[in-house]
């Protein structure tokens, strides 16, 4: 159309385009829901933020170079006695107690090594039951573990729980700390987006989308300059009142990069 318009004898004058660049910028969203599992009895499965592998204690010096270029390698063989599993053992979970099944040494070595590179493994020389806190979408939790003496003499442990009570386990990223009073009224944490120079102040509102599982906050650009500049590497934050629909209940909340939100009540 706008070639037929240049070549028309008596055109009417040429309109302002809108800039594109003008235009507001929405935040970028999962394209489907996240794969929350529908809760509808207790125990709520455990969403634990970060890896299962926690450091418990490290071997000074050279051993601990030596540790780390093997942990790396995510690879793990048991050399030690093997101790025997203990019975299902009651876990105080945010939403109540429960009794939760456990696994032993064996199939926990395997799922440390699951997906390792190639190298050779890390010996593990003993292990023991014991507890470890980690944290989770609820808060910190305190879990059942087992913990792993390498042969340089650093102590590793890794939830003794069965995998199946836990979702996505070893997958889950973390986003920010949510404070809530109800599970309603949600203040959400997000990385500021200060103005360039030469721009007005960068104008951003958050976007909800609510599932039945799943809870996803994001952010869009309503007004203000484009904010492209080059920024600090350590950014500040600023908090948006979220309100929900429904209360938050047992539903997962995460970010537009399904990164999970660690929601603790006021």
């Amino acid at each position: 159309m706008a070639l037929l318009a240049g070549c028309a004898v008596d055109a009417a004058p040429p309109q302002a385009v809108p800039d594109p660049s003008s235009a507001p910028a929405v935040a970028v969203t999962p394209t489907g829901p996240v794969d929350f599992p529908l809760v509808a009895d207790a125990p709520r499965p455990i969403v634990l933020i970060g890896s299962p592998r926690k450091p418990i204690e490290n071997a000074p010096g050279e051993k601990e170079k030596m540790l780390a270029v093997g942990a790396n390698s995510g690879r793990y063989a048991f050399t030690g006695v093997e101790p025997p599993t203990p019975g299902p053992t009651s876990v105080p979970l945010p939403d109540g107690p429960a009794t939760l099944p456990l696994v032993g040494v064996r199939e926990v070595v395997a799922a440390m090594s699951a997906g390792g590179r190639e190298g050779a493994p890390l010996e593990l020389v003993s292990a023991e039951p014991g507890t470890a806190e980690y944290l989770t979408d609820r808060g910190p939790l305190e879990l059942p573990v087992w913990r792993f003496r390498t042969v340089f003499g650093s102590t590793w442990a890794w939830p003794a729980v069965a995998p199946e009570v836990f979702w996505r386990l070893g997958e889950v990223d973390y986003a920010r700390q949510v404070t809530t009073s109800d599970g309603v009224e949600l203040e959400v944490p997000f990385y500021a987006s200060p103005a360039c120079p030469g721009e007005e102040p960068v104008v951003m509102e958050p976007v909800v989308t609510e599932g039945m599982t799943s809870v996803v906050v994001g952010l869009r650009r309503v007004g203000g300059g484009l904010g492209n500049c080059v920024r600090a590497l350590l950014q500040p934050t600023e908090t948006y009142t979220v309100k929900l629909e429904e209360p938050l209940g047992t539903r997962v909340l995460v970010d537009e990069e399904e990164r999970v939100f660690d929601v603790t009540i006021r």
